[in-house]
């Protein structure tokens, strides 16, 4: 039970954090790309030509 406790808490933290990582690409347009990872699972918030924020997740083999 409580290592599914602590998967649970860990992926909350992870969301968690691509939302603050989001928020801070918002404010400070000068940060090009940023990367989180989850187990097996990355995202990448990265910005396009018209300076847009893309959100990119990839399963990691």
């Amino acid at each position: 039970m409580k290592k599914r406790l602590r998967k649970k808490k860990a992926y909350k933290q992870y969301i968690q954090d691509i939302f603050l990582g989001y928020e801070k690409m918002l404010e400070n347009p000068e940060l090009k790309e940023l990367t989180f990872s989850y187990l097996k699972e990355t995202t990448v918030l990265k910005r396009d030509d018209n300076q847009q924020i893309r959100f990119r997740t990839f399963d990691q083999d």
